[in-house]
C-alpha cells in the first residue's frame, strides 16, 4: 500500500521547518504510511500544481506564503477561520475536491496564551498582510476590545479595520513615526519581515523609557532571538516566538491531516529548535 503523501508548498521554501515538524510528529505517533515533502510553488501556481504537477497524488498540504488567499480560493469547502480571513495555511483533499482551513489564528492564539496572555483587554499589531490578518483575529479571540494597528504603508490596514469591526473591536491607527506607541498595548504582534523588524529595533533601542508589553510575539524565528524580540527582552518583557506559534498550527494540520487527536507539540518543537541550532 503506498503512503499516504503530504507535503509543504510556497516560495521559497527551501527553508521550511514544517517537514521536520511533521515527520517528528509521524515518527512519536508511530504513522509508517504517511510522508511529506516540499515543493516550491510560486504565486499563482498552485492550481496547475496541483491539478498537473507533483501535487496530483497529495492527501493534504501545509500552504506558506504567497499561496494563502490561492489556498482558499481553491477550497471546495472551507472552516469558518478562512472565510473569514479569505486565507488558508491548510488544503485537505476530500471527495469533492479540497477542504481549506486555515490555523494561522490557532497558533498565535497557543503561543501567546503559553506566555501568558490572559483575556487581554487591548492588544496590537504591527505590520499588515496575510499574517498581520491572522494577528488581528486571534487577539479577538483572546478577547481583546481595543487594538492599535502600525504599518510603514497604513492603506493597507483597511483589512484589519473591517476584521476588527466585524469583531466588535475598536480600532486606533499609530502613525509608523510612532509605531513605538503600539508596546503600551497589554498583547502585541510583530508581523514585520526581517528588514522592517530590523529598522524598528534601531528605533526603539535609542528610545530611552520604552513601554513593555505583557507579552510580545514576533513571528520571526530564524536568527534568533528576532530584532524586536530582542528588545523587549531585554527590557524585561515576556517573548514567544514564530516557531512557537509554527508549532502549534502545525499541530492542528497533523489532526486534520492524520485524524488523530493531537500532535506532540513539545517534541515537534525540540526538534525544530535542533535543526535551527544546527543550520
Amino acid at each position: 500500500m503506498s503512503p499516504r503523501r503530504f507535503a509543504v508548498v510556497g516560495s521559497p521554501v527551501e527553508h521550511s521547518l514544517s517537514p521536520i515538524l511533521h515527520l517528528t510528529a509521524y515518527e512519536a505517533l508511530g504513522m509508517t504510511d504517511a510522508v511529506y515533502e516540499r515543493h516550491q510553488v510560486r504565486s499563482g501556481e498552485l492550481a496547475a500544481f496541483l491539478r498537473d504537477g507533483p501535487g496530483r497524488g497529495l492527501q493534504g498540504l501545509s500552504v506558506t506564503m504567497p499561496g494563502k488567499p490561492e489556498a482558499y480560493a481553491l477550497g471546495t469547502e472551507a472552516d469558518e477561520t478562512s472565510r473569514q480571513l479569505g486565507i488558508s495555511n491548510t488544503l485537505l483533499r476530500t471527495g469533492q475536491g479540497w477542504r481549506a482551513e486555515n490555523h494561522d489564528v490557532h497558533g498565535i492564539v497557543a503561543a501567546l496564551r503559553d506566555h501568558g496572555a490572559d483575556r487581554p483587554l487591548t492588544g496590537a499589531v504591527l505590520g499588515s498582510g496575510a499574517t498581520a490578518l491572522s494577528a488581528l483575529a486571534a487577539l479577538a479571540e483572546l478577547g481583546v476590545h481595543r487594538v492599535l494597528l502600525s504599518a510603514r504603508s497604513p492603506q493597507k490596514l483597511a483589512p484589519l479595520e473591517e476584521l476588527a469591526a466585524s469583531r466588535g473591536m475598536s480600532t486606533q491607527q499609530v502613525p509608523w513615526a510612532e509605531h513605538h506607541e503600539v508596546l503600551t498595548a497589554e498583547v502585541v504582534v510583530s508581523a514585520l519581515a526581517i528588514d522592517g523588524a530590523q529598522a524598528v529595533a534601531e528605533q526603539w533601542r535609542a528610545r530611552p523609557g520604552l513601554a513593555v508589553p505583557e507579552v510580545l510575539l514576533d513571528v520571526l524565528y530564524d536568527p534568533w532571538p528576532a530584532p524586536i524580540a530582542e528588545v523587549i527582552q531585554r527590557a524585561g518583557g515576556e517573548v514567544a516566538d514564530g516557531l512557537e506559534m509554527l508549532a502549534h498550527q502545525a499541530d492542528m494540520q497533523v489532526r486534520s491531516m492524520l485524524g488523530v487527536p493531537a500532535a506532540p507539540v513539545s517534541e515537534m518543537l525540540a526538534a525544530a529548535r535542533t535543526e535551527l541550532a544546527r543550520r
